[in-house]
């Protein structure tokens, strides 16, 4: 018996076969099924009521941005799918309630959770496919981007002193997941037990590296995630700006070993088994709204990241779009015109 109300679920399912290629069935996607899980396994026992309430503040949140009906029909252990959110949120719930404590916030069961990307200039074939790159940030940067190509990369470790930026801080040089105690054995080389209070932290590292993100979807809400960003580039030709950013990085990293991807996200409290959690390329899942694509730099020979580093592409005009926000409700955004720095009034 469901012990408390689901949120409104999507009306569709993931193709039966997509469902079977998981080793699943249709119970996979019934909250009853949900609570038999996490009772069967409380991951989330331990976890102190701060961070209960935090994570499920950034579920929510995530979850306006995410679940859409283009999402619906991904399988229900993937970040991308809308299903994957509507069971963190309610086995996250369900720890409230077996802890008798009431959520920081009480969504309406009858809402109905379906982002639609209003006025997209454009929009990826489908989730985190990277064929459009979307970046937000401060007028005077983007323009520098479009009609100079100007980009500067960044060592990673500097985000994590961004201490007023919480939409870009973050550890990423190392990631933090956790071992439930209630269900994780430690012992000494001896074989004796050494008990667990809490949950034990497991932490993944790397070198710093270099790194540039951008976004893999059109979210006006990004701007309010962004300290200061006021304007969108639009980066259309992909391959094209991937070749001419490691181009220009060349001469400067010549040494180093140069990637690209949407980033991958990871429940730190629940993971997924043998789930490769690299730290260049993983983030934890508080951060999924952002939709992050990254471009990489990763020392090869003892390198060090030190200081910024200004890579010069050349204009952008021929693959990109600027769009700047203007204060009108009824038009958002206008689209500027690469060809002037100008850019339109606010």
């Amino acid at each position: 018996m469901q012990r408390i109300p689901s949120l409104r679920l999507p009306q569709r399912l993931p193709h039966e076969d997509a469902i079977r290629s998981f080793g699943d069935n249709l119970h996979g996607y019934e909250p009853e099924f949900w609570e038999l899980q996490y009772q069967c396994y409380r991951y989330l026992e331990r976890a102190p009521d701060t961070v209960l309430v935090t994570r499920y503040e950034d579920i929510l949140r995530n979850m306006r941005a995410l679940v859409s009906r283009d999402r619906d029909v991904i399988p229900i252990q993937s970040f991308l799918s809308s299903w994957y959110w509507f069971r963190k949120e309610h086995q996250t719930r369900l720890e409230f309630m077996l802890r008798n404590v009431e959520p920081p916030i009480q969504p309406p069961t009858d809402v109905v959770f379906d982002n639609v990307a209003s006025g997209a200039p454009a929009r990826p074939a489908h989730p985190n496919a990277g064929d459009v790159l979307f970046r937000y940030d401060r007028r005077t940067h983007i323009e520098r981007i479009a009609t100079d190509g100007l980009i500067r990369i960044r060592p990673a470790s500097g985000f994590k002193t961004l201490e007023d930026d919480r939409a870009r801080q973050d550890d990423e040089c190392k990631k933090k997941a956790f071992l439930p105690g209630a269900h994780t054995r430690i012992t000494t080389r001896d074989g004796i037990a050494i008990p667990i209070l809490g949950d034990a932290e497991k932490t993944t590292s790397m070198p710093d590296y270099y790194a540039f993100c951008m976004t893999c979807d059109w979210d006006i809400d990004l701007l309010a995630a962004f300290d200061g960003a006021d304007s969108c580039i639009v980066i259309k030709d992909v391959g094209e700006f991937t070749r001419r950013i490691e181009h220009a990085a060349a001469e400067q990293l010549s040494n180093w070993y140069f990637h690209h991807n949407p980033v991958e996200y990871f429940d730190p409290y629940e993971r997924i088994k043998n789930e490769y959690l690299n730290a260049g390329i993983c983030k934890d899942f508080r951060f999924a709204y952002q939709r992050e694509y990254r471009f990489l730099w990763f020392p090869q020979n003892a390198e060090v990241a030190d200081g910024f580093k200004l890579l010069s592409l050349g204009s952008l005009r021929d693959l990109a779009e600027v769009h700047y926000r203007v204060s009108s409700d009824a038009q958002p955004f206008v689209a500027g015109d690469l060809a002037h720095k100008a850019a339109p009034g606010h």
